[in-house]
């Protein structure tokens, strides 16, 4: 999945068309079968929701979370 979002998201559906033309032009057919490309519904909070995302898998990670309690003992 590619979301676009914030000022791009912000462009609508003309530039969302662009992107999808290009990425499967120059994708293999394999790679974009099940690929879904649309505009974020979080506007202005899309970016902000998404390091949020990030930073969560990271600390909740098994290895994360492993190594924090072999570092306290």
């Amino acid at each position: 999945m590619i979301v676009i979002g914030g000022s791009m998201g912000e462009a609508g559906e003309h530039l969302v068309a662009g992107i999808r033309e290009v990425v499967y032009r120059r994708s293999l057919p394999l790679a974009t079968s099940h690929l879904r490309i649309g505009i974020s519904m979080a506007g202005d909070q899309a970016a902000i929701l998404g390091a949020s995302q990030m930073v969560t898998q990271h600390v909740l990670s098994p290895a994360v979370i492993e190594a924090t309690l072999q570092a306290t003992g």
